[in-house]
């Protein structure tokens, strides 16, 4: 009787994801059979002179966020055609008009993909994607920081690289994260790029719409792109090894890493730079010195702890075990692998939640707002971001930030085996 129960219990513990996954399927189909009778508002819309174009997904109920605010402002500045897709409702529309050229109202389905599909509909209906010298795609679920916000959307506009992404990713397949994308007329006017936008279903099941939606648009653009070369991230890796050599001694690395949080994707630290120190250049076998017996493996040595904090530390820590008073040489072994250490994790996961601190740093200026929500921010890695902002950034983040805690800790029950297997 005992091993029914536990067999069974086994399999209700097994099956609660498919489940949750059917559940999600289903109020998915049920929102797009109520999104048939829902019509599409357009707003206002101005005309087009020929310039490059930036269609922005929006979630935003009766006022625009300040930082998208700033950002439609900023976007002004560089001569862009702004349109405007909200799935939500804002309350006097029109003082607006001077921050957008297009605003479009539709019904909430399909997440930010579905707003990009109505943005890139529009364009094809009025024949503006063969006049549009380029396209951005941006979303409201990143948080714009006044940092370094008018050299970002530059870059993004005046590149010649055909597909140009803020961030990119390397897991399961490699893409660019669909927050931030920019592409040249060639891969406008291609057949492959306007097909997938005709035919996209919308989905609000997450999974649908990363697999669908984000990693085979990321698949189309690579085929569009004239080279790998001109699909390519701006803050990739290649930027990040070349950035952190050439900025090293203003790095303060310790407080440019962000901590463990909730997922397991192996982060740089200076206790993990303090074991490659020691297992590439100390020796561990037995060293005898007039019958004495000097070995690095003594554990009356290895078994005490030693609070590191700064690269200093380690070289003291190295110096102290080693009987080297060669700390200027042993400085610089350190300072390698640290670089290589920060280099080595910089790609691991989703770069823009892995990276947050230091990129922001740097000068990516958007941080994604789900980052405490999936565990991958710690409240250390928030307060740093904070510490980075301006006085008035930084009391919005904060607000934002911390109104979705952690899914894991707040989610029970259905909720919190979809969250497990990030359907939603």
């Amino acid at each position: 009787m005992t091993a029914f129960f536990n067999n069974l219990l086994n399999f209700i513990k097994l099956s609660r994801y498919p489940i949750s996954r059917l559940v999600i399927e289903m109020q998915s189909y049920f929102n797009f059979l109520k999104s048939l009778s829902k019509k599409t508002d357009l707003v206002f819309e101005g005309s087009y002179d020929k310039q490059n174009i930036l269609i922005i997904a929006l979630y935003e109920n009766n006022e625009i966020r300040n930082d998208i605010l700033n950002l439609l402002k900023v976007a002004k500045d560089n001569n862009l055609f702004i349109i405007c897709v909200n799935t939500l409702k804002i309350i006097n529309k029109q003082r607006y008009k001077g921050l957008m050229d297009c605003y479009i109202e539709r019904y909430n389905f399909g997440r930010d993909f579905g707003s990009y599909q109505e943005g890139i509909l529009y364009l094809m209906k009025h024949n503006l994607l063969e006049e549009c010298p380029r396209l951005i795609l941006l979303n409201d679920s990143v948080f714009y920081s006044e940092n370094n916000l008018n050299n970002f959307i530059s870059s993004l506009t005046n590149t010649e690289i055909d597909v140009l992404g803020a961030t990119e990713n390397h897991e399961i397949d490699h893409h660019l994260g669909s927050f931030c994308l920019s592409m040249s007329n060639s891969v406008l006017v291609n057949n492959k790029f306007t097909r997938f936008w005709k035919h996209y279903k919308k989905s609000d099941a997450r999974p649908k719409v990363i697999k669908y939606g984000e990693m085979r648009l990321s698949k189309i653009l690579k085929k569009c792109a004239l080279s790998d070369q001109n699909f390519k991230a701006l803050f990739d890796v290649d930027w990040f090894s070349e950035t952190v050599n050439r900025k090293y001694e203003t790095l303060n690395i310790i407080d440019l890493v962000g901590s463990d949080a909730k997922v397991s994707w192996r982060k740089p630290s200076l206790q993990s730079i303090s074991d490659r120190v020691y297992k590439k250049y100390l020796r561990s076998n037995f060293l005898f010195v007039d019958g004495v017996d000097l070995s690095l493996n003594d554990t009356s040595k290895m078994d005490v702890l030693s609070y590191i904090d700064s690269k200093k530390r380690i070289v003291d820590y190295i110096s102290q075990l080693s009987k080297c008073d060669d700390k200027a040489g042993i400085s610089n072994r350190v300072d390698k692998e640290i670089i290589n250490e920060l280099i080595e994790c910089f790609p691991i996961g989703s770069q823009i939640h892995q990276n947050a601190i230091i990129l922001h740093h740097l000068g990516l200026p958007i941080i994604k707002l789900d980052g405490l929500y999936r565990g991958m921010f710690s409240v250390r890695d928030i307060e740093l971001l904070i510490g980075q902002l301006s006085k008035k950034d930084a009391a919005f983040f904060r607000t934002l930030i911390y109104s979705k805690p952690y899914g894991g800790d707040v989610f029970i029950g259905f909720k919190l085996s979809s969250f497990e297997r990030g359907y939603i």
